[in-house]
């Protein structure tokens, strides 16, 4: 992964010209990985609970900026290694979501600028829309740079669009 914001350790690219919203992760998040609401939430919590994961078509909410762990933009799994790149490391943590705005985000796969970007299948980076999208498919960002191939880090503008068909 290329990361073009090494300087860059926590919140969106512009702080005037983005919503950012402070909820409670689930699990260990990637700093960059898009998130989704999760539909299982204790009556105790009064902030949004998120997580990467998505087991029941949860709906896409935003993308990782930061949260209590606050790590970098790197590579590695969610538990890779050191676990720098992660912005919690447990459930319970806060978190830090960008749900309109531009920021860095987790890309996988080849990526134009303008291209329109949804949440890959279960997983928590996003990818361009499918020749034929899928229902559930929801667009959630546009591509401000390009990611040649595989996986990277670029930067994207939140702005959840809706349905993909």
């Amino acid at each position: 992964m290329v990361n073009n914001y090494v300087g860059l350790h926590r919140g969106p690219i512009d702080h005037e010209a983005s919503s950012v919203i402070n909820s409670i992760a689930s699990e260990a998040i990637n700093m960059g990985s898009a998130v989704r609401l999760n539909g299982t939430i204790p009556s105790t919590e009064l902030l949004p609970q998120v997580d990467e994961a998505d087991t029941i078509n949860e709906q896409a909410y935003g993308i990782a900026v930061g949260g209590d762990r606050d790590g970098i933009y790197g590579t590695g799994a969610a538990d890779g290694g050191s676990g720098d790149n992660l912005a919690t490391d447990t459930a319970g943590q806060g978190i830090v979501v960008v749900t309109q705005g531009r920021c860095p985000a987790r890309v996988t796969g080849t990526i134009a600028v303008g291209d329109k970007l949804i949440v890959e299948g279960t997983g928590a980076g996003l990818l361009t829309v499918p020749a034929i999208p899928a229902e559930a498919d929801r667009v959630i960002a546009i591509a401000l740079q390009v990611n040649t191939t595989g996986a990277g880090i670029i930067a994207v503008d939140v702005q959840r669009q809706g349905s993909a068909i």
